[in-house]
């Protein structure tokens, strides 16, 4: 493990998120914990709380509405920029003074930037000179795919989940760094739990057919509907564990639906980790973070009713490891799931503390990366005017 050395000032580290979801404030957490144990300064920035008293609140609530009303606008505007080496209006000043003054203040070594847009926000302060020193910036990744704003001019490296990826942004990008590094998640769900002591202590049935149903923090799926499928398509009686989060509409629809099934209800939980480890299925959207405990749970996974953007390519990507269903065949595919034995394997994965130890030493040689990257990129630059300058030089003698 890489440390800062005895008498040295504490570095200080921002970890700049977005607080669309859970997921990026659990990584953020886990994190910042790791860097604390080194010994380093840590704050964690989240972007919305720093836009204008007006837009604090509707932008979030924005941003829900357009995933759920409509899918397809939000689809649209994922795409168009997803492009790297993109700067945007929306991720300029006008917007984010407040989050560049904070940034600012907070004079970092490292910033580290859980989400493209805070990646892109992050990018444009360093670009106009808002640091005496500027910091070294990290895009870390917390999906299992790519979006072009996490890569820009200004990052240092982007730190990726999937080392497969990493080799073919690598390959596109030679002149960028890409590291393979990982989603965070507490390590509580990497330890292995007795299923069946889990399940008397929950006071769940130790012989039954148990799932659990995640929609994240803002229950964004339709638990109604995969419930009926249960009703429809599975046998025998399940007990369903529905974690709804803020969607308090979801939770009371729930409380007065008739089924023959155990439902359950948890708007939240502390141990929502033993609830899935004592499970026999999880059906869940797609989000990077749910994921990624899912693969150190080992638990079987359904993947349904992904976010348009991010989750629908976290689906593709993981369409070797989990099932992917609809939400009115869920209750046939977990049936399907326990049946076949569906089996999770022990997928290696990066851990914090190695991901910590891995931007430790990037930055101890940064100064030096930057100025040969400066150096050489001038020596670039000039040979290609010079061979534009023989090809003029030649297609003139050509028409002569």
């Amino acid at each position: 493990m890489v440390c800062l050395e005895a008498g040295e000032v504490s570095m200080r580290v921002i970890l700049l998120t977005v607080s669309a979801g859970a997921g990026h404030d659990a990584v953020c957490d886990v994190v910042k914990e790791e860097w604390e144990k080194r010994g380093a300064r840590c704050e964690v920035i989240d972007l919305f709380s720093c836009l204008p008293p007006v837009l604090k609140k509707r932008i979030p609530s924005l941003y829900l509405s357009m995933v759920q009303v409509c899918p397809s606008l939000w689809r649209t505007i994922y795409k168009r920029s997803d492009v790297p080496y993109k700067s945007s209006f929306f991720t300029g000043k006008t917007l984010w003074s407040g989050a560049w003054q904070r940034m600012r203040l907070g004079a970092p070594a490292i910033i580290i930037a859980t989400h493209p847009l805070a990646a892109s926000v992050a990018s444009g302060a360093i670009q106009s000179g808002q640091f005496k020193k500027p910091p070294a910036l990290y895009s870390l990744v917390t999906d299992y795919s790519f979006h072009g704003m996490s890569l820009t001019k200004e990052v240092t490296a982007v730190f990726l989940p999937c080392k497969k990826e990493v080799d073919e942004l690598q390959h596109a990008f030679p002149f960028a760094q890409f590291v393979h590094g990982c989603i965070s998640v507490r390590k509580k769900w990497f330890q292995p739990e007795e299923k069946t002591e889990l399940r008397h202590r929950l006071g769940l049935p130790v012989n039954g057919k148990v799932v659990s149903i995640s929609g994240g923090k803002e229950g964004l799926l339709h638990y109604k509907n995969v419930i009926k499928s249960f009703e429809i398509k599975a046998e025998g009686v399940w007990t369903i564990l529905c974690f709804t989060g803020e969607n308090v509409k979801a939770a009371k629809q729930l409380i007065t639906l008739e089924t023959r099934h155990d439902v359950r209800i948890f708007p939240y939980t502390p141990v929502f980790s033993d609830y899935v480890k004592a499970s026999d299925v999880l059906i869940s959207k797609p989000g990077g973070v749910t994921m990624t405990e899912a693969i150190a749970a080992r638990i079987p996974t359904i993947m349904v009713s992904p976010l348009p953007g991010q989750e629908e390519e976290n689906k593709k990507r993981l369409a070797d490891l989990f099932i992917s269903s609809n939400v009115s065949e869920a209750g046939a595919a977990a049936e399907e799931c326990i049946n076949s034995h569906h089996e999770i394997p022990d997928i290696p994965q990066v851990q914090t503390c190695e991901l910590v130890d891995k931007m430790l030493l990037l930055h101890e040689g940064f100064e030096a990366k930057k100025q040969a990257y400066v150096g050489r990129g001038s020596i670039y630059r000039l040979n290609h005017i010079l061979a534009m300058r023989e090809k003029q030089k030649e297609k003139g003698e050509f028409h002569t």
